[in-house]
């Protein structure tokens, strides 16, 4: 993921925050966690080594 892609990513999370989404915000980090953790990519498949 470019630089310029985390940025838009942390803009959208602090955008959710402000708005009183903080819970919805939590949700979608730990599924990214998750995937992340098993090897995945944000589309659901498996990355390719």
């Amino acid at each position: 993921m470019s630089n310029q892609e985390l940025c838009t990513q942390y803009e959208f999370i602090v955008t959710m925050i402000e708005s009183g989404n903080a819970d919805k915000v939590v949700e979608i980090l730990k599924n990214a966690i998750k995937r992340i953790d098993k090897g995945e990519t944000s589309s659901g498949e498996e990355k390719k080594s």
